[in-house]
């Protein structure tokens, strides 16, 4: 009897349970009040400490010859990462050739060198066997084009710029196949244009005009070519300068006339010069060369400064940006705030091709 009433007062409880989770669960309900989203934090991030591995390539040629009808070439990766498979493009004289003008170039390593070639380009012109006569006639403009017996022949890796490469710009190499154009400006220097400060001095002169000299003399070793002495005026700060270019004349009895280059390709001019030994007392002087265009501007392109008596330096300006521009060649020396024995001679002095 007793567990009788405790079950019976067990099931009563659970029905009681049961009606008021019932009654609860109809009965209306007030929402809570809403919370604003917080928006997510973005996840940050640490940049590494130091750069990824890898690196990039970068292709250069550093030969190009020609070995019988065939055009041969150098190219080398000078970067830190394998070169993909690539092309190699050949220009003659700035034009592409219609057949032949693209070689294959297979993956390269970083520091690898392989030597190719253009199988399918035969060389269509002589090697040239000698310089030929420097004429051309003037263009109205006045200047000339000069007639070379050279062909300007440049080989370009990563011809179609497919590689992402450490330096864009140092693709292609130019060489010159044939004879290259030498242009002695100490022999022509009496048909020069002279002038200083006070205007034309046709008058060679001597080292004891006041006014300026500019004449040849024999060079040291008694050689064909003369040397050039240019004396600026005796007067602080005085200057006398040449302007050079390609001097002709109309007919036989005319004077002779001054029309400008048009430079051709791996142009420089190269230049001995220093005082003379009896230069003595001197305080110095400033060589230049510059060049002027068909406006009569000049642009001085490099300068020395020659101080003592007997000792002479080489020159050499790279004149090749200047490809296909047309310009006079000037050369000047300048006076100290004395112009006392400044006898400045030039040993050489001329523009010409060079491989380099």
């Amino acid at each position: 009897m007793k567990h009788f009433r405790l079950y019976s007062f067990l099931a009563l409880f659970v029905v009681l349970t049961l009606a008021l989770t019932s009654a609860c669960s109809t009965a209306p309900t007030t929402p809570a009040p809403s919370t604003p989203a917080v928006p997510s934090t973005p996840p940050v991030t640490t940049a590494p400490l130091t750069a990824p591995a890898g690196g990039t390539s970068d292709l250069v040629i550093t030969k190009v010859w020609l070995e019988g009808l065939m055009i041969k070439y150098s190219v080398k990766n000078i970067g830190t990462a394998d070169s993909p498979q690539t092309e190699a493009y050949i220009y003659v004289n700035d034009l592409m050739p219609t057949m032949g003008g693209s070689s294959f170039v297979d993956v390269l390593k970083p520091g690898e060198e392989r030597t190719l070639e253009f199988s399918n380009y035969e060389w269509p012109y002589d090697r040239g066997s000698g310089l030929q006569e420097f004429s051309a006639n003037v263009n109205p403009a006045g200047y000339i084009e000069l007639r070379l017996q050279n062909n300007k022949l440049k080989v370009c890796a990563d011809a179609r710029s497919e590689v992402d490469e450490t330096i864009e710009t140092n693709n292609c190499k130019v060489t010159l196949v044939g004879m290259l154009w030498d242009y002695d400006l100490l022999r022509v220097s009496n048909l020069a244009t002279w002038r200083n400060n006070d205007g034309d001095i046709p008058d060679q002169g001597s080292e004891r005009s006041v006014t300026g000299a500019h004449f040849q003399i024999p060079n040291a070793d008694m050689e064909v070519t003369p040397q050039l002495e240019i004396i600026p005026p005796q007067v602080p700060g005085g200057w006398m300068q040449g302007t050079y270019g390609y001097f002709y004349s109309s007919d036989v009895n005319s004077s002779a006339k001054i029309a400008a280059l048009k430079f051709p390709a791996k142009l420089h001019f190269m230049a001995r010069v220093g005082l003379a030994n009896n230069a003595t007392g001197t305080d110095g002087v400033t060589v230049k060369v510059g060049l002027k265009d068909l406006n009569d501007t000049v642009t001085w392109l490099d300068s020395k400064k020659l101080t003592a008596p007997g000792a002479f330096e080489d020159w050499d300006v790279n004149l090749g940006n200047y490809e296909g521009q047309k310009y006079y060649i000037v050369l000047r020396v300048e006076a100290g705030p004395s112009a006392v024995n400044d006898f400045t001679i030039w040993n050489q002095a001329r523009l010409i091709q060079v491989n380099d």
